[in-house]
């Protein structure tokens, strides 16, 4: 068990656990009820977990790529051992924690979208959302998350496995060449 893939896979199985038990139950009842029940803490708290967990998942399959690109297309030289995994799984969190800052800055809940509603089921009822200083700063951050989150690890998953594929294909096509040197 105490093997690179394995710490990896800990580490990737705890942030999924995280989004289990502390975003989907406060999603699913936002997203039944339309309003937010859970409170001021958690409306910040919330959004910044599911940031922080889809993050460290992201970036942890990221280091899974890593880990099977070196065993693979450099066995002899330097392979990743449980320090480089430890190291990288704090540098994955800080780094996740960071990005998700904002959530605890600019989320807040407010009863705006309610008040010009004069039906009485919506009164003291509140929603949860960001709120950033301007749509520029909105924009910029969730630019930022889409590139940190999607695109970056998104091309260093496919430029690993890509280059996987290949070896495999290289060797496949002279494995082809020497069974028809032999057959002949």
């Amino acid at each position: 068990m105490r093997n690179v893939t394995n710490i990896l896979i800990v580490n990737l199985s705890f942030s999924d656990l995280l989004v289990a038990i502390m975003c989907l139950p406060f999603t699913f009842v936002y997203t039944l009820m339309d309003h937010w029940v859970f409170g001021e803490a958690m409306c910040k708290l919330n959004p910044f977990v599911q940031c922080v967990s889809i993050t460290v998942s992201i970036f942890s399959l990221v280091l899974i790529a890593v880990e099977r690109h070196q065993l693979i297309i450099n066995p002899r030289g330097w392979r990743p051992n449980n320090r480089h995994a430890y190291v990288g799984i704090a540098v994955i969190w800080v780094l996740a924690v960071a990005s998700s800052l904002p959530f605890l800055i600019y989320q807040v809940m407010t009863d705006e979208p309610f008040q010009n509603v004069t039906l009485d089921a919506y009164k003291d009822k509140y929603v949860c959302f960001d709120q950033f200083p301007s749509d520029s700063h909105r924009l910029s951050y969730t630019t930022l998350l889409l590139v940190l989150q999607y695109f970056g690890p998104l091309c260093f998953i496919f430029i690993c496995y890509f280059k996987v594929r290949k070896l495999f294909f290289y060797h496949f096509h002279f494995y082809l060449l020497y069974t028809e040197f032999l057959i002949k």
